[in-house]
């Protein structure tokens, strides 16, 4: 299966969904996959807002871009022109499953990578927190990306 677009949905697309979307597309980048498209979505945006400054300057200290980023909410159109959708958390999966028409593989990013645990939160606002958070992703989405570039391999 070639999954050239992933949407990465979290709760509120402040923090982890944003944080495994640059995570993910830097480790495609440095790996010279140039097809695969990551975005990322929140389940409850009521308006679009910049995202955690914590969270960019902790991907800013570990080498990874940003762009000028803000919140946005998962639509219908973000799941149909996707073909892979991965959430934060299994309940997160089984919402966008109940709540959206879209065919697109879902589930946690757990799941995808055959793993019981789920993507932590950040339970303080402290440096030592989000890195905390960071080390966890980092090495989820490095799981994530050898899954989907072993894919596209013949």
């Amino acid at each position: 299966m070639g999954y050239r677009k992933i949407v990465i949905i979290g709760e509120n697309n402040l923090c982890r969904s944003f944080m495994a979307e640059v995570i993910l597309r830097g480790l495609i980048k440095r790996r010279n996959v140039s097809d695969i498209e990551v975005i990322s979505r929140g389940l409850v945006v009521l308006f679009s807002e910049p995202v955690s400054p914590m969270a960019v300057s902790i991907l800013n200290r570990h080498g990874y871009e940003i762009a000028e980023f803000r919140s946005s909410q998962l639509t219908e159109e973000d799941l149909e022109s996707s073909d892979l959708a991965l959430t934060m958390t299994k309940e997160q999966a089984e919402q966008v499953r109940t709540n959206f028409k879209a065919q697109t593989t879902c589930m946690s990013v757990g799941t995808f990578i055959d793993i019981e645990e789920e993507v932590p939160e950040v339970t303080e606002d402290t440096p030592e927190a989000f890195e905390k958070c960071f080390q966890s992703i980092e090495s989820w989405m490095e799981a994530v990306a050898d899954r989907i570039i072993g894919e596209l391999l013949p």
